[in-house]
């Protein structure tokens, strides 16, 4: 399973076996874009399936006045736009890409031809999905319920959690902007460097340069739990399906042919 920030999700890709990888991969059409290129603007009819397959995309909404929203950053595997597939809804979110980056389009038609040949196609898609919802559930009760920094905790927990993956790290550094944060939470970079500094006096992180230290995972969660008034259903707890025994999710072994 690949993700970035805030996104922590099986991406489509993760979930498929080795042939309707291959038919997804021989598909599409494939664009290859520059750091900070724009891959599309919010309320855009056009209607397909993304799927990341090099680099990153950061799903954001700009205002008016140039104030940007931070939904969360995706990663090789992971896909957006369902919603013009299936809602026929119009484009939710301004994207521009993370690093040199490549993604592949499916066309509606391309999607339903796909589907037929290969129904786990709408199986991974629907895992992936259900997912999303769970997580941005738990996101809307933490910014709704919670103060900004058991808010803000509550991210770096989950960031590392996801980032440590099936070891048994309990202090990891988080390849995490300080910026995109601030963007998340909807808060300014100075207010978020207090909420930080206030995080790094009770000792549970450590700031560098573009870098943050989760110093103690556990203890970190202990406290959270303490200052949670609800009972939180972790999205780190996500099993990926298994066929015949053997992980399905894979994300460096289809990277490798695409």
């Amino acid at each position: 399973m690949t993700s970035t920030f805030n996104n922590y999700a099986a991406g489509v890709m993760d979930l498929l076996p080795q042939d309707a990888r291959d038919a997804v991969l021989a598909s599409g059409t494939r664009m290859r874009l520059k750091n900070k290129q724009l891959v599309q603007s919010r309320g855009h009819r056009s209607i397909g399936l993304g799927i990341i397959l090099k680099g990153r995309i950061r799903l954001m909404t700009i205002g008016v006045d140039g104030t940007m929203h931070l939904t969360a950053i995706l990663g090789p595997g992971q896909q957006f736009n369902e919603v013009t597939l299936f809602a026929n809804a119009r484009r939710t979110h301004d994207a521009e890409a993370v690093g040199e980056t490549e993604i592949l389009t499916l066309t509606a038609a391309e999607y339903e031809r796909l589907s037929k040949q290969h129904p786990v196609l709408v199986e991974a898609l629907l895992i992936s999905n259900v997912q999303r919802v769970h997580q941005l559930v738990e996101i809307l009760n933490d910014l709704r319920a919670q103060t900004k920094l058991v808010a803000l905790a509550r991210v770096l927990l989950k960031n590392a959690w996801h980032a440590r993956g099936d070891s048994q790290k309990n202090s990891l550094e988080l390849d995490i902007a300080q910026e995109d944060i601030a963007m998340f939470l909807g808060v300014t970079r100075p207010y978020l460097n207090q909420k930080l500094g206030q995080l790094c006096a009770l000792g549970f992180i450590e700031l560098s340069y573009r870098k943050i230290r989760v110093v103690d995972l556990a203890r970190l969660s202990s406290w959270i739990q303490d200052q949670l008034t609800y009972d939180a259903v972790e999205e780190c707890d996500y099993v990926l399906i298994k066929e015949e025994g053997r992980a399905l999710s894979d994300a460096q072994r289809w990277q490798s042919e695409v």
